[in-house]
């Protein structure tokens, strides 16, 4: 059985040290935020698997990913690198967040074009603009569902208040992101309402070449020999979880097959990340950058 305390705390290159959080003097998020506590669990960071699926299925942002990202040549690297532009919003101070933000604004302005050739529902000639506030809609949309989704799943339920303190701070990503106020849902209520709209309309599609390709990429990470047998608990976790946490829809895009066995399997691990996460050191359970933003605010008290 999966022991996900022993195979995350061998993990080379962690520390071992316990760090307590607090904010920085002026981080752009308090250190009591929503976003703060979600994101400051490692374990949400696999959310982003589940998200990276999500988006896939659209399919006028996979053209764009298609002509102008990596995430199909490595959406590991890609997945990896959105969490450190995120976690420079969710800890940084507020002129990182605000930096960051511009650097995905301009490389967002680079991303258009018209789509070359029919895909699914989209026309040949169609435009796309990964300015279309739409689109970044879809994106962090996923992002924040599964967030909130990892987070309950094995944290436990969130009152409907601290719901819906997360998703008014999501909409500060958003707009420091570049999204107008106005375009993203006002509630947590709405934000449900807009991806249950999605997944029951027929806009959200993918084709068997990227399908597979998603498949292979995002869930299947390219390790070999030893690498790939010492990792494989974790990833055949990592695999479950995701796909048992998408949306039946989602599933049924990819083919993904569900059952009541995968089912206790799901709920299985679920269980032994709650309960094992209490005990790992914060060197393990928390992400590097809330322990990093921690560690700024000591510093500065200490001057």
């Amino acid at each position: 059985m999966f022991q996900p305390t022993n195979v995350l705390s061998l993990i080379p290159g962690l520390p071992q040290e316990r760090a307590p959080l607090a904010a920085e003097v002026d981080g752009f998020f308090p250190a009591d935020s929503m976003v703060r506590r979600l994101h400051r669990e490692r374990l949400v960071l696999f959310s982003g698997v589940r998200a990276l699926l999500m988006q896939a299925c659209d399919p006028l942002a996979v053209v764009g990913f298609q002509r102008h990202s990596i995430i199909f040549d490595d959406p590991q690297a890609r997945l990896l690198r959105t969490d450190e532009r995120m976690s420079r919003i969710y800890f940084g101070t507020s002129k990182e967040a605000e930096e960051t933000g511009r650097i995905v604004q301009v490389m967002h302005r680079r991303v258009r074009g018209k789509v070359p050739a029919d895909y699914g529902p989209i026309a040949k000639g169609t435009p796309y603009d990964a300015t279309d506030p739409e689109l970044g809609l879809w994106v962090l949309a996923t992002l924040a569902d599964s967030a909130l989704v990892y987070y309950e799943r094995i944290f436990g339920d969130l009152p409907p208040e601290e719901r819906e303190r997360y998703w008014a701070d999501y909409r500060r990503v958003g707009e420091v992101l570049g999204l107008p106020p106005d375009s993203m849902p006002a509630t947590v209520g709405d934000l449900g309402d807009y991806i249950a709209g999605r997944l029951n309309d027929s806009s959200l599609w993918i084709s068997g070449e990227r399908r597979d390709q998603a498949v292979r990429m995002i869930l299947e990470p390219p390790y070999t020999g030893l690498l790939k047998a010492a990792f494989l608990p974790v990833t055949e976790t990592v695999k479950l979880i995701s796909v048992g946490l998408l949306p039946p829809q989602i599933r049924s895009l990819f083919g993904f097959s569900w059952d009541p066995g995968r089912e206790a399997l799901l709920r299985s691990a679920l269980l032994q990340l709650r309960l094992g996460s209490r005990f790992w050191l914060d060197a393990v359970r928390l992400h590097p950058a809330a322990r990093a933003a921690a560690g700024e605010r000591y510093g500065s008290l200490a001057e």
